[in-house]
């Protein structure tokens, strides 16, 4: 086997509030932002926009005006996709009320600050909304039988189902006229349902793949989002004529309109806030942001320039290190969704914490080459000069060799794999997250020799010009350099952002460590979603 590229290797980093040795300052190559991946949104009560955040957990308050953001519920159970305020005058009036999606539950906070769960056990629940009555209706999309429900606040009547089987719904609202408007997900359509009798009709078509729709009470026209393409269209009912109003390069999938006639936009995958003019056709960023979480990363090049390739959520992108500019290449649905990150010249390799794929992409062609998606806990990536794909399987405890349809185990018997950094032609250091180890694994006859124990959750290692080991332990938020030469190690810096601990993630997820050629440190940071760099 010749030499290896490494995914997470051959490099080293810092992050955002850390503590740097010697008197070291580190410096911002990516500020951070105070949002990961909002999608929901709407203005309570006192004026402030409520955002929402399946990773996150939190509900964010927004000041419209200038972008300060606070929490209005903590982790965990301010777990949300979207949010809702019933109405004044109204029984539910004050009342908060947001879907946690992958909980499966309807959760609500009361005027007085109490929380409760108003509905549980509904998978995949996802559009919430008031009507100008209090009355509350929220959806499962593309839980199996698209269930619609009315849900009494109050607690006096027992959950209503009012429609089954219909189209999948996502983000909806109600008009004046009492009907509920939906997009039926995955077409190019958006309907009107009776709330009593559960009657979907069809009121408009050939909006792209719309999202969320909300109802400008102005005028009774609808505005909608196409999550694919960002093109934000209104709808005039009485002709059902779709006019567009605008087209992002952000991935939108919800819109809110202001009591100021501005439209608000969540950028999911780069957790910033847009706010649109449809009267000037202008937008602006009223809360920043690159990344849905920054995980595992890569040294590579693009566009002619070296740049740090991170791992997310909601697609990779390209980390310029001299300028800091992020480049995040057009969202294909969830293609390139993803927490550990490998990249060659030809090929990026990348694999998801929370499935069992690894997928491979030809950087010539923008194809998919490589496919596997029955892997156990994939984690660190190593690409091979042939072409080939190394895994850490961390439930398995082996590294796999991936290469066209041949699949053979490497080495077995290893305790949670997650990084991997290559280590000459013929072997790779494995860290072991399972037992705090640094193994250097043969790739010939899978021998291994222990290199170093004692380390806590190392989730990620690069190899330094003079030969030590950079090791991040994601628990204690700390990077320790290790000399394997003397067996020596040093605390490089402390209070890293780097835990994971209120993120939907494993434990043993992969976070992103690189050194440059030059000696200059990196590292992602997924508590703020910063890279900073050091010059030791």
């Amino acid at each position: 086997m010749r030499r290896l590229s490494a995914g997470s290797g051959l490099l080293l980093a810092v992050c955002a509030t850390l503590v740097a040795a010697e008197g070291v300052k580190p410096q911002v190559l990516v500020p951070g932002g105070p949002l990961h991946a909002i999608e929901g949104m709407a203005f309570g009560p006192d004026g402030q926009l409520y955002g929402t955040s399946v990773y996150d957990r939190r509900i964010y308050r927004i000041d419209p005006h200038n972008g300060a953001v606070t929490y209005a519920v903590p982790a965990p159970f301010g777990e949300a996709d979207d949010v809702a305020f019933g109405p004044a005058g109204s029984a539910a009036a004050g009342i908060m009320a947001w879907t946690a999606q992958r909980s499966g539950e309807l959760r609500i906070r009361r005027p007085d600050g109490a929380l409760h769960v108003a509905l549980a056990n509904v998978p995949r629940v996802n559009p919430v909304a008031f009507d100008d009555r209090g009355r509350l209706f929220v959806a499962q999309s593309r839980a199996g039988d698209n269930s619609l429900w009315e849900v009494d606040v109050i607690g006096r009547r027992a959950p209503r189902l009012v429609s089954r089987g219909q189209e999948s719904l996502n983000g909806f609202d109600f008009g004046a006229d009492g009907l509920l408007y939906a997009p039926a997900f995955g077409s190019d359509r958006l309907v009107a349902i009776d709330p009593d009798t559960g009657v979907h009709r069809e009121v408009a078509r050939g909006l792209g793949s719309p999202a969320a729709v909300k109802v400008d009470r102005r005028d009774g026209s609808l505005v909608s989002i196409d999550y694919l393409r960002s093109e934000l269209w209104r709808t005039d009912l009485p002709t059902q004529r779709n006019t567009l109003l605008g087209r992002f390069d952000d991935v939108i999938d919800n819109v809110t309109l202001g009591p100021d006639g501005l439209i608000y936009l969540p950028s999911v995958a780069d957790s910033r806030v847009l706010v649109f003019d449809p009267e000037t056709g202008r937008s602006r960023r009223l809360v920043d942001g690159h990344f849905t979480v920054a995980l595992g990363a890569a040294l590579t090049q693009h566009a002619g320039r070296e740049a740090m390739l991170v791992a997310d959520p909601f697609g990779y992108r390209f980390v310029d290190l001299q300028s800091g500019a992020v480049t995040r290449p057009p969202w294909v649905g969830g293609r390139g969704m993803s927490s550990a990150i490998a990249a060659s010249d030809t090929l990026i390799a990348f694999s998801y914490s929370g499935a069992s794929r690894v997928r491979v992409i030809d950087r010539r062609t923008d194809t998919v080459v490589m496919d596997v998606n029955d892997l156990n806990a994939p984690r660190g990536l190593l690409i091979t000069d042939e072409g080939a794909i190394v895994v850490a399987e961390a439930n398995s405890g082996r590294l796999l060799h991936l290469h066209d349809k041949d699949r053979r185990t490497l080495a077995e018997g290893l305790a949670q794999p997650v990084a991997l950094l290559a280590d000459g032609q013929s072997s790779v250091i494995v860290s072991e997250y399972g037992r705090g180890a640094l193994t250097r694994v043969s790739l010939q006859d899978g021998s291994r020799q222990v290199l170093a124990t004692g380390f806590e959750s190392p989730s990620a290692i690069a190899r330094l010009a003079d030969g030590r080991i950079a090791v991040i332990e994601q628990t204690k938020r700390r990077l320790v350099l290790f000399d394997p030469r003397d067996g020596s190690r040093r605390t490089v810096a402390t209070e890293l952002p780097t835990s994971l601990a209120n993120l939907p993630f494993a434990a043993d997820t992969t976070t992103g460590l690189i050194a440059t050629r030059d000696g200059r440190l990196y590292v992602t940071c997924a508590e703020d979603n910063s890279i900073l760099r050091i010059d030791p």
